[in-house]
């Protein structure tokens, strides 16, 4: 507690208020997903599905890419601002392994909450491609950095 006390001492007034802008868009987004996955559902059956890329297969198979591009995609989407926020929060989250390892444990809570309350179906596909997004999410913070660090440099 006393290390992180000191770290945000040593912070510009611009670095503080960076991060409590990135600090409450994390709560809002957690909150948000929350509501999409848990919150705002009825409780039901526990269900799942243990078999990795069953969506990708039934997408193939039936030919109905609206709806099962849509689930994936949904998916990717859904922790990509996570992966985004970390590392404004935290130099740790920086890379891709801290991304994808935050994103897993994320969706891991979101898949066993559903289950454990019946409010959705456990689906390893939704762990996969949630973990993946969270991913995405990190690689355009590192792009976006690399780019503006480069025009700073430019610059002087």
């Amino acid at each position: 507690m006393l290390k992180l006390i000191n770290k945000i001492k040593g912070l510009s007034r611009r670095e503080l208020v960076i991060k409590g802008l990135c600090l409450f868009a994390i709560l809002i987004y957690v909150y948000c997903v929350l509501s999409i996955t848990l919150i705002d559902r009825t409780a039901g059956m526990r269900r799942h599905v243990l078999r990795p890329m069953w969506e990708l297969s039934t997408m193939l198979q039936s030919g109905d890419y609206s709806y099962w591009s849509g689930q994936i995609g949904g998916n990717l989407i859904m922790l990509l601002p996570l992966g985004f926020l970390l590392p404004i929060m935290s130099d740790r989250f920086g890379n891709i392994k801290a991304a994808a390892a935050a994103g897993l444990v994320f969706s891991l809570f979101i898949e066993f909450s559903q289950y454990y309350t019946g409010r959705g179906l456990f689906e390893v596909d939704d762990i996969i491609h949630n973990t993946m997004g969270a991913c995405i999410g990190c690689i355009i913070y590192v792009f976006m950095i690399e780019k503006l660090i480069g025009r700073e440099s430019d610059m002087e």
